[in-house]
């Protein structure tokens, strides 16, 4: 049985289930129209971005599409046309991509690598770009399938490799008039997995932290799961671009793959974005509204993106809410940097940098949540139900309201928060004169505390000490 026919059969397998990653947070390390060169803007706040907040910080960085594409250096690479081509040879008008030479990239991943942050690159399956025009008899036209002047010598695929194919007419999807790949060709399935291994190198890239897939929708959920199986499992996000929980959660389980919880953003989004109060804060955990509360194991959240950068506002109540909820969570770089939002000027307890740390620090090892507070549309309230020693969890208090502080008591299952203390490790309101430190509250030995929160803010609760 050749490798092509144990791809095709392997939805019958059992394969084992991608980690489980509620303790950590990731970070998409580039956005639309970076400047070139990025790779060494990226290496050169790795470590940074490692030891933020007092030696907390992120675990997991999400690199761009790596190879050349048929736009040469302008191009984001989701125009994939030389896979091996990661900035090496001098083809579609240049040798770099946008984002820099090969050895660039190279250096990169292996500085985040020496730090302990695994990598993670964006491929892109569905489609390829750059092809020479060439007579078609599926079609009975030209298109624009040959590929094979790619300097590289490599994955010199013709016509029968995209759809309409010999080997399958079409799947589930094509994308912008792009050559769509036919993943059931064995040529294209041996060459895709090839690269897959390559990639993972340290002498080609020295990817080690799995993949991101673009657009999956294009493509069945086999291709994701045997593309992981065949490049030693590694860990793999979907761009399953639906706010349907249930539909993430077929196509996450279907293809044993996690999923962008597109869902929780677009909650976020109307809570962010109402002006005060026009949002229900309970929507966040609830099941129809965030994959991350139907299916923590899959989810990664996330309030913004290359392709989603639509939150002008407010913009921290979704960060204060990912950073400490179920799920993993994904910061992105411009929210960081460009807009800010790593320390918001530098006060103290505000911020993603602390955000990140009380996760890290406080979080015990990955919040198990207990929801208490959730009848109220512009407050909720909920945390971790158990502590120790080093990680004693935490309270959280979220307040969609647009001019005052809300709060309330609460029962925490927490035995460690109790007879303690509680101090707010992490806050922040936009409204002026109201972003200063809560004060701290007393937690009874029954478990109820008092706990507060600014407007259109957040406070984050957990024992005095750390």
């Amino acid at each position: 049985m050749n490798k092509q026919t144990v791809s095709l059969l392997s939805s019958a397998l059992m394969m084992a289930a991608p980690a489980v990653l509620s303790a950590g947070v990731m970070m998409q390390g580039f956005y639309w129209d970076t400047p070139s060169g990025w790779y060494n803007t990226m290496n050169s706040n790795a470590s940074g971005l490692k030891n933020m907040a007092g030696g907390q910080g992120i675990n997991r960085m999400y690199f761009p599409p790596p190879s050349k594409g048929q736009g040469g250096g302008y191009s984001m690479g989701y125009d994939p046309a030389d896979y091996y081509d990661l900035g090496t040879y001098n083809q579609h008008g240049w040798t770099a991509t946008r984002f820099g030479t090969q050895a660039e990239l190279k250096t990169a991943t292996t500085t985040y690598r020496n730090l302990g942050v695994v990598t993670m690159a964006d491929i892109v399956l569905n489609h390829r770009s750059g092809g020479a025009s060439e007579w078609n008899p599926n079609t009975n036209s030209n298109t624009y399938t040959n590929f094979q002047y790619q300097m590289s010598g490599k994955a010199l695929w013709r016509y029968n490799d995209f759809h309409p194919s010999s080997y399958w007419g079409s799947d589930e999807g094509s994308f912008g008039g792009y050559a769509d790949v036919c993943h059931r060709s064995p040529s294209v399935w041996n060459d895709l997995t090839a690269w897959g291994n390559w990639l993972k190198v340290n002498s080609n890239a020295g990817f080690n932290g799995g993949w991101r897939q673009d657009y999956v929708k294009g493509y069945g959920p086999w291709m994701t799961k045997d593309f992981r199986q065949y490049t030693s499992w590694s860990y793999s996000i979907g761009e399953y671009w639906d706010a349907n929980t249930s539909t993430l959660d077929w196509w996450a389980n279907a293809a044993d793959s996690s999923a962008f919880d597109f869902a929780a953003y677009y909650t976020m989004k109307n809570i962010c974005t109402n002006g005060g109060g026009g949002g229900y804060l309970p929507d966040l955990v609830d099941q129809s509204k965030s994959f991350a509360a139907k299916n923590l194991n899959r989810a990664v959240t996330f309030a913004g993106n290359h392709d989603t950068d639509e939150i002008g506002s407010d913009k921290m109540l979704a960060y204060a809410h990912m950073l400490t909820y179920q799920g993993y969570p994904s910061v992105w770089w411009k929210d960081y940097f460009n807009y800010g939002l790593a320390s918001l000027g530098g006060q103290w307890g505000n911020g993603i940098k602390q955000l990140v740390w009380v996760r890290e620090k406080l979080g015990a090892g990955g919040p198990t949540i207990q929801l208490m507070k959730t009848n109220d549309g512009d407050l909720l309230i909920y945390g971790d139900s158990a502590g120790n020693s080093t990680n004693p969890g935490y309270i959280i208090a979220i307040n969609d309201n647009a001019n005052n502080w809300r709060g309330d008591w609460v029962v925490t299952n927490n035995t460690f928060l109790r007879n303690k203390t509680l101090k707010c490790y992490a806050w922040y309101s936009p409204k002026s004169g109201q972003n200063y430190q809560p004060a701290s509250k007393f937690c009874q030995s029954n478990g109820y505390v008092e706990v507060w929160a600014p407007p259109r803010g957040y406070a984050v609760y957990a024992p005095d000490g750390y």
